[in-house]
């Protein structure tokens, strides 16, 4: 029963966005519709970047959260709510940036926090740009105020920060530089192996 619950949970980490995007295209709810096929990518992405469990977890339910607030209206009904979903979700944002510069790309065995806090403010600033753009051609009551803008590129750096500083800590007794291959236990063995050889055939 166990591994069929986890199986279930891995379906709802990974598809629910996709699953609630098809229900509100059904509905012709088409900007809803969209927002949750953003939900859908971000699923997607944590998934086939194989990010840590907990990791990919925390940002398909960020995510989701994040639509979820905007489809019941709660950033206009607690004014406040916008800064900790701006936090978090910067926060796994930037995890997931870090994770495919570090690991995908460049085959590091960890992420650099670093990287991390730079990619959270990069980010901060991409979503107040695609805010403006919301404002401009989608919605207008999309809130654009300048103190609105500063707060939530504040809250984004702060997300990604503390992110940065639960990965140095939670991996400071692991492996941070590139991942070699093959390793060097690997050559080791190699090595045992050809001179174990190499002293048989001189007794020969």
């Amino acid at each position: 029963m166990r591994a069929v619950g986890r199986a279930v949970l891995r379906l709802a980490v990974r598809w629910s966005g996709l699953l609630m995007a098809a229900g509100l295209a059904l509905a012709g709810l088409w900007v809803e519709a969209a927002v949750a096929m953003l939900v859908a990518l971000g699923q997607v992405l944590a998934w086939r970047m194989r990010l840590p469990r907990g990791w990919e977890a925390a940002a398909s339910i960020t995510a989701m959260v994040a639509a979820l607030s905007s489809y019941l209206h709660l950033y206009e009904r607690w004014t406040w709510w916008d800064l900790p979903v701006h936090a978090a979700l910067t926060a796994v944002v930037s995890v997931m940036a870090a994770w495919m510069v570090d690991v995908r790309w460049r085959r590091r065995a960890s992420p650099r926090p670093w990287l991390m806090v730079i990619s959270g403010f990069l980010l901060a600033l991409v979503w107040e740009v695609l805010e403006w753009w919301g404002h401009q051609v989608v919605d207008p009551r999309v809130h654009i105020a300048p103190a609105d803008t500063a707060g939530d590129v504040i809250a984004g750096v702060l997300g990604a920060s503390a992110a940065a500083w639960w990965w140095h800590r939670r991996s400071a007794a692991g492996p941070s530089g590139p991942v070699r291959s093959p390793s060097r236990s690997a050559r080791a063995s190699s090595d045992s192996a050809s001179t174990r050889l190499g002293a048989g055939r001189s007794v020969r």
